[in-house]
């Protein structure tokens, strides 16, 4: 990803101005006498740059949009966009069930509707972090390394950049990823709305919105912090009457990025794109 430039204003300014109220607010004051030796300014870790970028995929056309035009290839971590592959891994493999009734198997809408990570965990335990990263090199899955063990999603080896989401997701939705159709059909059908979708002409709003209009967007969101350097991923589908995309919106920086800004980056390029 690239520095953030004039086509990304939108969340340049919500994301710009919340980083320097948090640089501007006061800082605790120490009592008299007592010291602390700080460090050699040269010598700490540089602070990362705002960095984004936006794709948006027409299912039936091709590529729509990419903001900016190059510099969607550095890999990041998925943190819990994973869930989406991890879910087909297991759904494929007989491990996940879509059906909540089925005796002892996890119930496929609690794992993708936004849940905690725990969920992830169980994933991966019941299908082993081997035989995952088997189904992520067949998915074209990033780098598809879940060597480090643990949660390899959130900050271990295992990255993926907006370009290999994107393609991964495009192939997805078309139903053309090596696993089972109903693997496929199953995880699209139990993805929801996203929790932050950005709405309105005069300004953004957050708001939970199913459907607007003849519009409606299923996706899911990410947050996360990689030692000194904060990712916000949003990844998703919107249909709009005959039409339908796919997006993926990435936007990386200082451990005082919002939570949200994947999603203001989202809502003014898809407006832009003409897919909202």
């Amino acid at each position: 990803m690239t520095a953030v430039k004039g086509g990304f204003a939108a969340v340049m300014s919500v994301v710009t101005l919340w980083i320097g109220a948090v640089a501007a607010a006061p800082q605790q004051m120490r009592p008299p006498g007592d010291f602390e030796v700080f460090p050699d300014p040269a010598a700490l870790p540089k602070e990362p740059s705002l960095s984004a970028c936006f794709l948006l995929f027409d299912v039936n056309g091709g590529e729509v949009r990419r903001s900016p035009a190059q510099g969607c290839a550095r890999r990041v971590a998925p943190g819990e966009t994973f869930e989406i592959a991890a879910n087909l891994a297991g759904l494929d493999a007989g491990t996940v069930r879509g059906n909540a009734a089925t005796r002892g198997a996890q119930n496929l809408e609690a794992a993708l509707g936004y849940a905690p990570p725990g969920d992830a965990r169980e994933l991966v335990q019941n299908l082993g972090a081997g035989r995952m990263g088997e189904y992520l090199s067949r998915f074209t899955y990033g780098n598809a390394d879940t060597r480090s063990g643990g949660e390899y999603w959130n900050g271990g080896s295992l990255e993926i950049s907006p370009s290999e989401q994107m393609h991964f997701l495009s192939r997805l939705f078309r139903n053309e990823l090596p696993a089972s159709r109903q693997a496929m059909t199953e995880v699209q059908s139990m993805l929801g709305p996203p929790p932050e979708v950005m709405v309105g002409r005069n300004g953004v709003a957050v708001v939970r919105v199913p459907r607007i209009g003849d519009t409606s967007v299923i996706g899911k969101s990410a947050s996360l912090v990689v030692g000194n350097e904060a990712i916000s991923w949003q990844v998703g589908q919107i249909d709009r009457g005959s039409r339908r995309f796919v997006f993926v919106s990435c936007v990386t920086g200082p451990r005082s990025l919002p939570r949200n800004a994947a999603a203001v980056l989202a809502a003014a390029e898809l407006r832009n794109g003409g897919a909202l």
